[in-house]
């Protein structure tokens, strides 16, 4: 998997230009010239077996222009988007209009249960941007804000021209956080100059996460820019999350903790410094950086992953006593990706000596869909006292049986020893009858009952629409024999993104203090755009 999202960052590096990574690598790689920022853009979707998200944070050329044919039509016909009067669902985005949001995250203030944020990719200003959504009655109304974005310092801080994937958490003190990662798609063909930097930042929310900070907070900044000829690319971030420590008897009480990928490509030192990581040349590692607490400085980068030099896609949880557990992906054996776990043992983190799961992911194998769909290898993880929960899609786990499509497992765990108790098959469907199961996430209440949430297109013979689906467990993972179509109406995921080119990389299910599980999910019902939609479960 690393090794394929290396290849792409070669193609993308030499694609404009004369650029060099390396002198050798300049020199045996091809020179592809562009003549226009919409061929650049459509020359890089093109490369969608590498799930970086700059293939994701565009609209396609045209793209904006068919959504808005295509509302106007319906509207013309005198087809609307169905009224939320109709449905139990709630719609969570209100700027009513039909450009993609793809990519959920959630999270609820642990000290009022009422106070629920949603978080998504929106492509209303045709580049990716972060804009949350607020509701203070247990998601029956919604607001409508845009998270700050990011400043570039080598472009003279001018704003970032895009953002993605959405992280939020919480703090015990109704601070919210918001996690971004931003970055810029300049190509500047008259002076011969490509900026294409990536950063992470975060914004602070307050009062229960009703409003955020007008300032980003920079977490770690990677330089991916210069002149056709001299072009430089030593880093570039990737996927980051964010987890606030919210137990109360904690002594890490209010840290909250800022995690993502770096890859390091090719410098000429042989290697990337990012704080106190250095990671090998032609490798990616999980880094993290963490603040004591709300309006605090955030640490330099530290190594999450150890040794592993080909990781991509984290998730922390803090177990009770406030020890913090990241879970990520190795792809150093694919076609066989080996998920690890580390904990923060004093300052350092320390890798499990054995992976908590083995898998193999084949892809969805379904001709009508064509967005990329490898993040549902992605640990969705939550945790109840030291017991973590982690959420997967797999073809194949272990040495059991191989699907032709994927399904969802969920590997439980003592997240203190990495012990494993059990990995189980999730969706209650039968083995392998090419129905397709992708991006979950795993949420987990006060009293133990564990829920999984993901799409799943069982209910559609032709295996073109999905339904939101949750399933629970009350016995600790191991069974789910309750679990249903939470979305009220099934869609085709494919009608919301021109081309079928984007649906996101995951879709978080949180649990508030109260017992009551949140879903969020993008949703196409209206046949003409991709919207947020929302449900709350007490079942």
């Amino acid at each position: 998997m690393n090794r394929r999202k290396l290849d792409f960052w070669r193609a993308a590096l030499v694609s404009v230009g004369t650029f060099m990574c390396t002198q050798a690598a300049n020199a045996a790689s091809p020179v592809k010239a562009f003549t226009s920022i919409d061929s650049y853009v459509q020359y890089v979707q093109k490369l969608h077996k590498a799930p970086f998200d700059r293939d994701g944070s565009l609209l396609p050329p045209g793209g904006a222009q068919a959504l808005a044919r295509k509302q106007a039509a319906m509207r013309a016909a005198g087809a609307s988007a169905p009224s939320i009067v109709s449905f139990t669902n709630v719609q969570v985005t209100q700027d009513r209009n039909p450009w993609p949001k793809a990519e959920v995250a959630a999270a609820v203030d642990p000290t009022s249960p009422r106070n629920w944020v949603v978080m998504s990719n929106d492509f209303r200003e045709n580049f990716d941007k972060m804009f949350f959504h607020v509701s203070t009655d247990d998601g029956r109304t919604w607001t409508d804000d845009a998270m700050v974005g990011g400043s570039n310092p080598f472009t003279g801080f001018i704003p970032s021209t895009f953002q993605s994937d959405p992280g939020l958490s919480f703090d015990s003190s109704t601070n919210s956080y918001l996690s971004t990662l931003t970055g810029n798609l300049i190509l500047d063909f008259n002076a011969g100059y490509e900026n294409i930097d990536t950063e992470i930042d975060i914004a602070q929310g307050f009062a229960g996460g009703t409003y955020a900070s007008l300032s980003p907070t920079p977490i770690d900044i990677q330089p991916c820019n210069g002149l056709f000829a001299t072009f430089t690319c030593d880093a570039t971030l990737d996927k980051p999350f964010v987890t606030t420590d919210s137990n109360p008897g904690s002594s890490r009480n209010g840290t909250t903790y800022v995690y993502y990928t770096l890859f390091c490509n090719f410098p000429a030192s042989g290697f990337c410094q990012d704080g106190t990581a250095k990671i090998p040349a032609g490798t990616s590692a999980i880094v993290v950086a963490a603040s004591p607490g709300a309006g605090l400085p955030f640490s330099a980068p530290a190594l999450v992953s150890g040794s592993k030099l080909n990781t991509q896609f984290s998730s922390m949880v803090i177990d009770s006593s406030g020890v913090p557990h990241v879970f990520f992906d190795d792809f150093t054996n694919s076609p066989t990706i080996n998920m690890w776990e580390s904990t923060l043992v004093g300052s350092n983190w320390v890798v499990s000596a054995k992976p908590v799961a083995s898998f193999v992911y084949n892809g969805l194998n379904n001709g009508n869909w064509a967005f990329r769909n490898f993040a549902s290898v992605a640990p969705g993880c939550t945790i109840h006292g030291v017991t973590a929960y982690c959420a997967f899609s797999a073809s194949q786990v272990g040495s059991g049986k191989l699907e032709g499509t994927p399904s969802v497992y969920l590997v439980a765990l003592n997240a203190s020893t990495a012990a494993v108790s059990h990995i189980s098959r999730v969706n209650n469907d039968s083995f392998n009858n090419q129905k397709h199961h992708f991006f979950p996430w795993a949420a987990v209440t006060p009293h133990g009952n564990v829920y999984v949430g993901w799409y799943d297109d069982r209910n559609d013979r032709f295996n073109t629409k999905v339904d939101y689906f949750v399933g629970k467990s009350v016995d600790g993972g191991k069974t789910f024999p309750k679990q249903q179509a939470v979305s009220d109406i099934n869609f085709n995921p494919c009608v919301g993104f021109p081309g079928c080119g984007f649906f996101g990389d995951y879709t978080q299910l949180v649990s508030g203090p109260d017992g009551v599980i949140h879903a969020a999910w993008s949703d196409t019902r209206d046949g003409a755009s991709m919207q947020i939609w929302s449900q709350a479960i007490t079942w």
